[in-house]
């Protein structure tokens, strides 16, 4: 039998605007408030009671691939088919195109592994099922009216008319609709990159093989053929990881619950998230909200401020400060020091006295004492 839906996610994205974060690891793979983003992906299609998910990898899908294996395992997934592949695709229509014969359902989801969001996904497929369409789009209003979010022209009904990602003058085409009283013309709403589809797009990504990407070329061309699209526009948390400061946006917000019901990895404790336990000294403040990884070591008179995101296997000296700042995994940060709104990716070794103020340091890197770093992001493995 045909179930009802399955879906897609895209994770072979090379993440190149959020480098350095992305120097030894995918984007999916990126952990925001200790968790990576990949798993907020599958999770939030689980959620959705979706049976069957294939991710379409790429570019270090090998370690996404180890990842996937050694976490999603049949005792966490339970009733889920969870599959992936790993091809070299041309843009997302392609990715797409490529695991059309993992497609065995009657609708589809194409999620994105590198967006953080709570788009709330069982309205969102069943409005397309209501709908009726070949595709439906993921969309939320922001308060900017600027180009870079592109415009959407939408009926009472929310049927789309026209789709820009990139806008272009218009006056030709609006003025043959200048007749029509129903239509509105919202440049304020951004596409969130998560649409439902009739499994008819199979027959169309396969006969219009020239077609690659579906926001710049399959929307515009399923409008010119006259099909029938549609916008779902709810006002939702939704964000893209797409450099170092919108990734550090993401973790305060979900601290902050701004994406409920997603929340940071963790037991809560009164708005402190913690995975294991917190090997503490005397005089430690940990202000909320903040959130820590397992077997974290904290010394005497350790200050944690609010929306710092701490790693596991972490080891902060004495008298040392965290503020708005995101530590991975196995960091050693020395005494006396300072971080605010920075970065420190993976095994690094952070001196004592350090003043890092919105820097951003890759993994492997070593940081003597008394250095100052600010407003500086320093090359992988660097010694400074």
């Amino acid at each position: 039998m045909t179930r009802e839906w399955s879906a897609i996610i895209l994770a072979g994205g090379k993440g190149s605007r959020l480098m350095p974060l992305t120097s030894l690891v995918p984007k999916p793979l990126v952990k925001v408030t200790n968790k990576p983003m990949v798993d907020y992906a599958i999770a939030h299609l689980i959620y959705a009671d979706i049976k069957h998910i294939t991710l379409a990898l790429a570019y270090m899908g090998d370690k996404l691939e180890t990842y996937l294996k050694k976490t999603w395992t049949h005792d966490i997934l339970g009733d889920v088919e969870l599959e992936w592949s790993i091809n070299d695709s041309k843009g997302t229509a392609d990715a797409y195109r490529l695991l059309i014969d993992h497609v065995d359902s009657e609708k589809v989801v194409v999620s994105m592994a590198d967006i953080v969001t709570n788009l709330p996904m069982k309205n969102f497929m069943d409005f397309h099922t209501q709908k009726g369409g070949i595709a439906t789009i993921s969309m939320k209003t922001v308060e900017s009216h600027t180009s870079q979010y592109g415009v959407v022209l939408l009926d009472n009904n929310r049927k789309i008319y026209l789709f820009l990602e990139k806008p272009e003058p218009m006056e030709l085409y609006l003025s043959s609709m200048a007749q029509r009283t129903d239509l509105f013309l919202h440049t304020n709403i951004v596409n969130t990159g998560i649409y439902t589809f009739d499994k008819s797009i199979n027959g169309v990504l396969l006969e219009n093989s020239n077609i690659m990407d579906f926001g710049g070329e399959v929307f515009p061309f399923l409008l010119e053929n006259n099909y029938d699209l549609y916008g779902f526009v709810k006002n939702y948390y939704w964000l893209d990881c797409g450099n170092a400061e919108t990734y550090l946006w993401a973790n305060w917000d979900l601290m902050r619950k701004y994406a409920w019901p997603i929340t940071p990895n963790g037991k809560e404790y009164d708005e402190i998230f913690v995975m294991g336990i917190i090997d503490s000294g005397q005089d430690i403040t940990i202000e909320r909200p903040t959130c820590f990884g397992e077997n974290v070591r904290l010394n005497n008179r350790i200050k944690i401020k609010s929306l710092s995101s701490i790693g596991s296997n972490v080891i902060i000296g004495e008298d040392t400060v965290i503020e708005k700042s995101v530590i991975w995994d196995e960091v050693s940060i020395g005494p006396g020091s300072n971080i605010e709104e920075s970065i420190v990716c993976n095994n690094c070794e952070i001196g004592a006295n350090v003043l890092l103020q919105k820097a951003i340091i890759p993994p492997f890197c070593k940081i003597n004492d008394n250095s100052q770093i600010i407003d500086e992001t320093i090359e992988l493995g660097e010694k400074v």
